[in-house]
């Protein structure tokens, strides 16, 4: 029962991440922001003017050229807007409000940017509940740390530091320090062994509730992306100095998953050829972590050995502990066919260790492919011992 409703809360959340990501007014198809304070001032890219001198609100001024409408009817003077008002531009863009007390916020939201029109999923690890922890909530009063933001050209920002987080992950001791980009919303922004190759090399966030005692349970399940990673119009910061863990992190959020849109689906063989080369050269180098990145949640597997079908989690940990871990691999593909989401490859997989060659692979693979990441393989394969 308890799983169940582990399970159930963290479905709730993924719909909640989803809605917030690609819903209405999401925040992958925001394309611009923008502060307003003072009198009259303009918007790159948006008509009309904006004053936010007025105590009673933020004062946008238009005319019927403009082709702006407030509540379906066409903006044709000055109208008053307060927070959580917002316009319709053309092109069916959206401008949101926020703010108030003569500083306000902008957001232009348009549905047609391929951010969100191409936005298939979010992928994710499976859930773990090793990578729940309970950590030390070391306050650090007045502390403000340095931290850069993805801002174009780059900008360096001084942000409250309020506490470190002290916890126990993978047999190891880690330190995370807390910032706040927003008084009384904490956030750790972190990197681990799988940014820049399963994860982005930005980080992610997990973003803790507000924390009365001196612990907090650290839910990594719950790790999610950074905005600028769905749209580039997010500052976002990046991690403080320190915020690393050197162990891997294979909980919540992976990356987005792309496609195209219905009716608009291009030729993706290339990718998906190049895909499954990857997939290969990381067995090369024993980058399970990478292999598995690689894959859909519920890929299977199947060889003509007899063993029947496994899961891609139960392949791996086959091959991680099986002898060719100790030897080295080289593939040779000589031949790839592609067509919508499957490559069929032929290739010889050449194993050798320290004293020599130990023979080779002669194989027909096959990939399927599911919202650009590997679901299914199939190998027909057959070992030539080399010579002597």
């Amino acid at each position: 029962m308890i799983e169940e409703r582990v399970e159930a809360a963290y479905k709730a959340w993924r719909h909640g991440r989803w809605e917030e990501i690609a819903g209405a007014l999401g925040k992958a198809g925001v394309v611009q922001l923008a502060t307003i304070t003072g009198a009259v001032q303009t918007v790159e890219g948006v008509p009309g003017r904006w004053d936010a001198s007025g105590s009673d609100g933020l004062r946008f001024t238009a005319a019927d050229a403009d082709e702006v409408t407030l509540d379906g009817r066409p903006v044709n003077d000055t109208v008053t807007l307060t927070a959580g008002i917002s316009l319709r531009l053309p092109g069916n863009r959206t401008v949101a409000v926020a703010g108030g007390g003569g500083i306000y916020g902008l957001t232009v939201w348009d549905p047609a940017v391929p951010s969100l029109a191409r936005l298939q999923e979010i992928a994710v690890y499976p859930v773990d509940p090793a990578y729940v922890v309970e950590a030390e909530y070391r306050r650090t009063p007045g502390r403000e740390v340095e931290i850069e933001r993805l801002t174009d050209p780059p900008g360096r920002h001084v942000l409250p530091a309020p506490a470190d987080l002290v916890f126990d992950l993978a047999g190891q001791r880690h330190s995370l320090t807390v910032i706040e980009t927003f008084p009384g919303n904490p956030l750790v922004v972190f990197t681990d062994s799988t940014s820049g190759i399963e994860t982005p090399e930005i980080g992610r966030w997990v973003m803790l509730p507000p924390v009365e005692g001196d612990t907090v349970r650290i839910d990594f399940n719950q790790a999610v992306l950074p905005l600028h990673v769905f749209s580039q119009a997010f500052p976002c910061p990046l991690p403080p100095v320190g915020n690393h863990l050197p162990v891997p992190v294979p909980a919540g959020e992976r990356g987005p998953v792309y496609g195209e849109p219905e009716g608009k689906r291009e030729d993706m063989s290339t990718d998906i050829k190049d895909t499954a080369v990857r997939y290969l050269r990381r067995l090369e180098e024993g980058d399970y972590a990478g292999m598995r990145a690689l894959c859909t949640d519920t890929a299977t597997v199947w060889h003509n050995d007899g063993k029947g079908e496994q899961s891609i989690d139960e392949n791996l940990a086959m091959l991680k502990d099986g002898p060719a871990a100790d030897a080295s691999l080289r593939y040779d593909i000589t031949r790839q066919l592609a067509e919508a989401d499957e490559v069929l490859q032929q290739h010889v997989l050449r194993i050798s260790n320290a004293n020599g060659p130990l023979g080779e692979v002669q194989a027909a693979m096959y990939f399927r492919f599911k919202n650009g990441f590997i679901d299914r393989i199939e190998e027909y394969a057959n070992f030539i011992p080399a010579a002597g």
